[in-house]
């Protein structure tokens, strides 16, 4: 007999599930004030649970990121569901006890069903479809889109494409239609359609999703994430969120598209910018000659005129100096890219010049907030004050950029 079945209940461990449920069981009074009345408690419990079975990752998760993740999707009214949100694991490197260590968060990810459910509560666009389109519906007229009047765009959606057909490989367009609210007048439409080129170009800022980068050995860093999980959902998700740019919306949902944004932002990005740790090396030091001519030394011997009174500056220099010779071989013989956790990019900018090419290239003020907020919860020490001057001004100006200039 297992020994075990002779323990009192409250001894037995409990499986992680289990443990999971009456983790969330215990916050259902807090749930029940954020829902909305049409999502019961026992509902989003239920669908939390679902979740974790779904994907076991999340039970190995931080809990409290857990359960701040769905008390975000409890107040958006979003079940995680994998069709208007989900739970999305992701693994970052946090200093613990000195140590850095690896450690798996969770990130709430309202989908493109989820984002639909938003606009349409503004009670001023009366209707809205996304969809995607693939290479053999265009090659056999099933989807048409022209520019004029209205309707502007057809789509037959081809029921008898075969899996290869339907590969994510196939998408070339997504596109989403919104009907609006146009006072006592007819109502009116509004289209947004985003090319496959263009779909590719948002998915490049991802930086678990991106294609073709390589560590520095060379060798592939092969994409993961949503844009590999759900793909399809990805690409209407990101045509959603350009049309939400035009479409009218009442403040608060739009402050939560832009909160998604920025929270997506923070989790694709803590890899990148929280793998080093603050004290990393980033740059040579300066040679001993370097310390010795910055501070008086004679240009042609290199020797620094010392009297009596400043001979204990000079043994300071001294030891200052060969500390950075200390420092100088660690850094042309540390670890790796890969021993340190980094992501390394395959270009030859610095961690100031790539962050500021990413805040420069944003599309969407939410993606700004993302990095900004990933900037000042970790990565701000890595950089050098002259370098945490530039990030801070580029993000000053994407900000303005994006907000058209206010």
């Amino acid at each position: 007999m297992n020994a075990s079945a002779n323990l009192p209940a409250q001894r037995r461990e409990l499986a992680p599930i289990e443990a999971l449920k009456n983790i969330v069981a215990r916050k259902s009074d807090d749930f029940k004030m954020v829902l909305p009345s049409h999502i019961t408690v026992d509902k989003f419990q239920r669908t939390i649970a679902t979740a974790a079975l779904s994907n076991p990752k999340l039970l190995e998760c931080d809990r409290q990121s857990l359960l701040i993740a769905a008390m975000k999707l409890a107040q958006d009214g979003l079940l995680p569901d994998g069709r208007e949100a989900a739970l999305v694991p992701f693994k970052t490197r946090v200093k613990e006890d000195n140590q850095w260590v690896d450690k798996w968060l969770v990130q709430p990810m309202p989908m493109a069903w989820g984002l639909r459910k938003k606009v349409l509560q503004s009670g001023e666009v009366i209707s809205l479809q996304v969809g995607v389109v693939y290479a053999v519906e265009i090659l056999e007229g099933h989807f048409i889109y022209e520019i004029g009047i209205d309707p502007p765009i057809r789509h037959r959606p081809k029921l008898d494409m075969t899996e290869e057909e339907m590969s994510d490989d196939n998408l070339v367009a997504a596109y989403s239609i919104a009907r609006i609210r146009n006072g006592d007048d007819e109502p009116f439409w509004s289209v947004e359609v985003m090319r496959k080129a263009e779909v590719l170009k948002v998915r490049q800022m991802s930086q678990t999703g991106a294609l073709g980068k390589t560590d520095r050995q060379g060798k592939p860093i092969p994409p993961k994430g949503p844009w590999v999980d759900w793909q399809p959902e990805m690409w209407k998700k990101t045509v959603l969120r350009r049309h939400t740019k035009v479409l009218p919306m009442s403040g608060d949902i739009l402050d939560t598209l832009e909160r998604d944004a920025a929270e997506e932002a923070r989790a694709e990005g803590a890899a990148r910018l929280l793998a080093t740790e603050p004290d990393a090396p980033r740059a040579l030091p300066p040679t001993r000659e370097d310390i010795a001519l910055a501070n008086g030394a004679d240009p042609d011997t290199g020797e620094i005129a010392r009297d009596e009174e400043d001979e204990e500056t000079a043994r300071a220099l001294d030891r200052q100096s060969e500390a950075a010779m200390e420092r100088r071989d660690d850094y042309e013989e540390g670890p790796s890219d890969e021993q340190r956790g980094e992501q390394h990019n395959d270009t030859d900018q610095s961690p100031a010049d790539d962050l500021i090419a990413r805040i420069e290239a944003a599309a969407i003020i939410g993606d700004v907030l993302g990095l900004e907020q990933s900037y000042q919860n970790g990565g701000r020490e890595m950089f050098e004050t002259p370098d945490q001057d530039r990030i801070e001004t580029a993000i000053a100006e994407a900000k303005r950029r994006l907000k058209g200039g206010k």
